[in-house]
């Protein structure tokens, strides 16, 4: 089993490489489940729904209003996706874990890490990563990618101003480079992803990543 999570900003094409992993981990016949975060579960799915929505009312969720709103839909994302499928010895990809939290909701959103970690901890208990890819692109190319997508539900990031994009890369360089420890003071292990490389040449460096590793060839 292997729990492998997803990092890095919008328009960073985290999803295509969770899509090809997915594909090569099943084709060695290991049961593998793709999940996502703000979601994975139809309650979460509905808290993420709420938290991305386009704001209309001028009342848009304040950083520790997020926080809830995210810690509550891990705790049932964890509970009822990610805990089974590993205790069965399946892989679980998911796309963000606490990371983005540490990056949108803390260094973003300027709340103190040891809240963050207060709630994370009864929630994740000592549930870490084996391994976190964290994509870094370009902020202008991320942006490109971004609306070159096609029938693209709005949400709140579309609407706010390009800047966001390069702040979101700093606080993920942050979190590599600082490194931030999970809850239980454990450093998870983040692996830098130049997301600016062709899709080829990204999952090349994934596969390469999860052989030294985890000892998996793909």
């Amino acid at each position: 089993m292997a729990f492998i999570v997803f990092e890095g900003g919008e328009g960073v094409g985290k999803s295509t490489q969770i899509e090809l992993l997915f594909t090569a981990i099943k084709q060695l016949g290991i049961p593998c489940t793709s999940t996502r975060e703000p979601g994975g579960t139809p309650f979460a799915e509905s808290i993420r729904s709420l938290f991305k929505q386009v704001n209309t009312h001028n009342d848009a969720p304040l950083p520790l209003t997020e926080l809830l709103l995210v810690s509550a839909a891990r705790a049932q994302h964890i509970q009822k996706i990610i805990q089974p499928e590993l205790k069965k010895g399946h892989f679980v990809l998911c796309d963000r874990f606490l990371d983005s939290t540490y990056v949108y909701q803390c260094i973003l959103g300027n709340i103190n890490k040891d809240v963050v970690d207060s709630i994370s901890k009864q929630i994740i208990d000592n549930l870490i990563p084996d391994l976190t890819f964290v994509f870094i692109a370009d902020p202008n190319t991320a942006v490109k990618r971004i609306h070159s997508e096609k029938q693209r539900q709005q949400d709140r990031m579309d609407s706010q101003q390009k800047n966001i994009h390069f702040l979101i890369k700093d606080g993920y360089l942050k979190i590599l480079n600082t490194p931030f420890t999970y809850p239980n003071g454990k450093v998870p292990k983040r692996i830098l992803i130049n997301a600016n490389l062709s899709i080829e040449e990204i999952f090349k460096e994934i596969k390469q990543s999860i052989l030294t590793h985890l000892g998996i060839t793909l």
